[in-house]
């Protein structure tokens, strides 16, 4: 196993999408990225497949569509989890720009975690 290490990036740029890390990359199981959507602008519907992702709100006010029926809104210093193999889209809702970092964990089966941590 490739040994890891310890790394920062700034949270910074006007792009609409920044990729923090990725699995392949830096990581044993982890992607993220950091997202900037203007007004009524969405990612677009895509599938968690076999991860597991957290939303972290930074700003703004957003519409987390999951499936067909399941909508909820969320604003800044907002969590949100999603379930592997969840349909999703994240809409901003606000009239200013929406800013959120994802987290992505792979699993190996769902409801099977591939690494769990020691106790401290």
């Amino acid at each position: 196993m490739i040994k890891k290490k310890v790394f920062c990036v700034q949270l910074k740029g006007r792009q609409r999408f920044l990729r923090l890390f990725g699995e392949s990359s830096k990581s044993y199981g982890l992607a993220s990225g950091f997202v900037t959507l203007k007004s009524k602008e969405s990612v677009g519907l895509h599938n968690t497949q076999n991860k597991e992702e957290t939303l972290i709100i930074l700003q703004g006010q957003a519409q987390v569509s999951c499936g067909k029926h399941s909508r909820i809104r969320v604003e800044k210093n907002s969590f949100v989890y999603i379930p592997p193999k969840t349909d999703h889209d994240i809409k901003n809702t606000g009239k200013g720009i929406l800013r959120y970092v994802y987290v992505t964990a792979r699993i190996k089966n769902q409801g099977t975690v591939l690494f769990s941590p020691s106790p401290v």
